[in-house]
């Protein structure tokens, strides 16, 4: 039955015009593509089709970072053809270097060389870490470079082309606008883990799940 007076119509009608904005705003919501990360195929390993795909988002300078390389292979060596990988950078500002090894891994993989620096990166993050000039650490990573089989002039010169550092500051920009808050973050087939910790644990056991499904 419809109200009579003239408040109790105008009440009616404002009720009906929330309860329609707010489904038009569920509606937009529902149709919003989820945040699903990406990455040049030199920062990405496993296969294609894989049932699991774990996005890392990850500072070479931070030592969480570091200590969840380990979990993170032996994951991968656990459920051999079924992980896919992909690497995101995010280098905070309050480490000095982490923008420039991020820089650096970038100039790498494009010369087919990222997960070989990459691992150098971290295993030797508490010598490189602790440097003080920036002038060392460039001869450092041309080291790593060198020791990766690049050619160390080329790679000097890709060091300092800015639109390497703008793409590096572009994903750390895209993480921080998509929630993640800290490093290093994984994201298992779209479910958040934060740390080796709940890596080797819960996103362990999310990995099985998943893959009974």
């Amino acid at each position: 039955m419809l109200p009579t007076t003239q408040s109790g119509r105008q009440f009616l009608a404002g009720a009906a015009l929330i309860a329609l904005t707010a489904a038009a705003g569920f509606s937009v919501r529902g149709k919003a593509a989820p945040y699903v990360p990406d990455a040049p195929a030199y920062r990405q390993k496993g296969p294609k089709d894989a049932p699991i795909v774990i996005a890392e988002y990850s500072d070479f300078q931070c030592p969480a970072c570091k200590a969840a390389v380990e979990p993170l292979h032996t994951i991968q060596k656990l459920f051999p053809g079924k992980i896919r990988v992909i690497f995101k950078h995010f280098p905070w500002d309050f480490h000095p270097w982490a923008k420039d090894a991020a820089i650096a891994a970038e100039c790498a993989g494009k010369e087919d060389a990222f997960w070989a620096f990459h691992d150098l990166l971290y295993n030797k993050q508490w010598i490189w870490a602790q440097e003080k000039e920036h002038k060392e650490i460039i001869n450092i990573f041309s080291s790593f470079a060198t020791g990766a089989g690049l050619n160390e002039e080329k790679f000097r010169k890709c060091l300092k082309d800015p639109a390497i550092a703008q793409s590096v500051e572009a994903e750390f920009s895209e993480a921080k606008s998509n929630f993640v808050g800290s490093t290093p973050t994984f994201l298992i087939n779209g479910k958040r883990f934060v740390g080796a910790l709940q890596l080797r644990t819960l996103g362990l056991n999310h990995i099985e799940n998943e893959l009974k499904k």
